[in-house]
């Protein structure tokens, strides 16, 4: 079943409210997601811009998406190929700017992922970079903060290793708005 989490709406209550500033991202927390639940989708003009694993083999996925202001979606969304720590090529939505918006687990803890793949038809990323790997075993949470150059970071690729596909790594790209 997927949530939508109360703490998603925190900094736009904080900006209304409080007047916290105007810099603040819209984010949805989707989740778990695991072999046993749906897969679970970012609501279109959303992205991945973060994860959080628990369980045993990080057996449950939370993901965090963010809105793109200004993003026009393409209509070859697709879902990637399962792929997991037998595979040796990771979870690609590109050519770019495709990028991740939802995710897929099916076998035990978790084991096979599949990416939700969505284009970006009129913005363009500004640089990529491969994260650190994210597991339970070491606090569990990735989030992809925002770039250096004031852009969104969202997710492009992502692969895995340890047994289960249990220690995520992604390619995270900076997506400047117009």
């Amino acid at each position: 079943m997927v949530a939508y989490r109360v703490s998603s709406l925190l900094p736009i209550i904080c900006a209304l409210v409080m007047n916290c500033g105007t810099a603040l991202a819209q984010t949805q927390n989707l989740g778990p997601i695991s072999e046993e639940t749906p897969p679970a989708v970012c609501w279109a003009g959303w992205f991945v811009s973060g994860i959080r694993c628990s369980g045993r083999y990080c057996d449950n996925i939370e993901i965090t998406c963010t809105k793109i202001p200004g993003a026009t979606v393409g209509s070859d969304n697709r879902w990637t190929p399962w792929t997991s720590e037998e595979n040796s090529s990771p979870a690609w939505c590109g050519p770019g700017p495709n990028l991740i918006a939802g995710f897929a687990c099916n076998g035990r803890y978790c084991d096979n992922v599949s990416l939700y793949c969505v284009p970006l038809v009129n913005l363009t990323s500004i640089r990529c970079w491969q994260t650190k790997a994210v597991s339970e075993e070491h606090g569990g949470t990735l989030s992809f903060q925002q770039g250096t150059s004031g852009g969104i970071v969202v997710a492009a690729q992502m692969s895995c290793s340890g047994s289960y596909c249990d220690n995520k790594t992604f390619q995270v790209c900076e997506i400047k708005s117009p």
